[in-house]
């Protein structure tokens, strides 16, 4: 049987970064069933910073205030169907487990941004003890007191306690002390000397200053909480009249990086294009424009191939481009029994 325990304890109480000792004595496999770049991303890193403020462990926006772990995020909210898992990192014994904690859906505001909602606590020995953070309420199949091997399945990924984005927030700790698995110590701030990552060498596991989430063509308007809802209602674009946007979603974006989005028309020349400036550092980072015939001093679209660009320039490079053909006009029911323009 399954031992519920307060979410409070998955929580240290006080943000204690304590100079740590090079911390090799473990090796860590990856603790959630994705394809990190495909299927998820990190969203947010350990905050490298004791004091106020937030920094990742490379001075970048990926961290926020008092954030003690790693957050692998799926690319929207409609992707928790698929049943990502949580998996154990190394091999332990589970100490405790929270399983009936509601998934509120994103819908409900939280009182507080740290609550683990349901979670695994895994001892490791030697100190190591490891956490998983927003699982699926009733998807967890260990109990306090089992062993199990490393990618030992421990729940799926789902929406219960403090979150606003569907994520596995993971974390490591010796001797109660925050490792952050990508330096090997404890954060003293983002400037600091790092030691051996704690990650298998194999897994690749590497910090990426940036993250495509998403982009497209749509012809519906990509809000940003569309975008984070699911990908899949950006529905293509239809109607001879009807208005065409292109979305580049992103995470990670610092001043001075841009984005640029155009769309081509049927003979190959751009009719729209707009550049984008990021003014300050962002966590979370949306693009759009949005265009109708009027661009090309038209009332309806002129039949043919059409094709979107989006680029993303990162310290004065190119970081992205990708051309994404469509076609118009497709009709819409409203469009039915209309002629075009000769």
């Amino acid at each position: 049987m399954k031992t519920t325990i307060p979410a409070a304890a998955f929580c240290v109480a006080a943000f204690s970064f304590l100079a740590s000792a090079p911390a090799t004595a473990i090796e860590l496999g990856m603790p959630i069933d994705c394809v990190l770049g495909e299927t998820c991303m990190i969203q947010n890193y350990v905050d490298a910073e004791p004091g106020a403020g937030a920094k990742d462990f490379e001075c970048g926006p990926l961290a926020y205030d008092n954030h003690q772990g790693t957050d692998f995020r799926l690319r929207n909210r409609a992707e928790i169907a698929r049943g990502y898992d949580a998996l154990a990192a190394a091999p332990g014994t589970v100490v405790s487990v929270i399983d009936d904690q509601p998934d509120h859906g994103f819908a409900e505001a939280q009182d507080d941004p740290f609550g683990c909602g349901n979670a695994v606590m895994i001892d490791h020995g030697a100190g190591w003890v490891s956490q998983y953070c927003h699982l699926a309420r009733g998807s967890v199949p260990v109990a306090p007191g089992q062993s199990v091997p490393a990618g030992a399945p421990l729940g799926t990924i789902g929406s219960s306690g403090g979150t606003d984005f569907p994520h596995l927030h993971y974390a490591i700790r010796r001797y109660g002390a925050v490792i952050n698995p990508f330096t090997g110590v404890s954060p003293t701030g983002c400037d600091a000397p790092a030691s051996t990552p704690l990650w298998r060498a194999d897994l690749g596991l590497a910090y990426s200053p940036s993250a495509l989430v998403g982009r497209g063509v749509s012809g519906v308007f990509p809000s940003l909480d569309l975008v984070k809802e699911d990908h899949a209602r950006l529905t293509a674009p239809a109607g001879e009249r009807a208005p065409v946007y292109v979305w580049l979603h992103m995470l990670g974006v610092r001043k001075g990086d841009s984005a640029r989005l155009m769309v081509f028309g049927p003979d190959g020349r751009p009719f729209a294009s707009e550049l984008f400036a990021v003014t300050e550092d962002k966590t979370v980072y949306l693009a759009n424009i949005g265009v109708t015939p009027s661009d090309m001093d038209l009332t309806r679209w002129p039949p043919g191939e059409y094709r979107a660009r989006i680029s993303f320039f990162a310290d004065g490079e190119q970081a992205l481009r990708e051309d994404i053909p469509f076609a118009l006009p497709v009709p819409s029911p409203e469009d039915v029994g209309i002629g075009r323009d000769g």
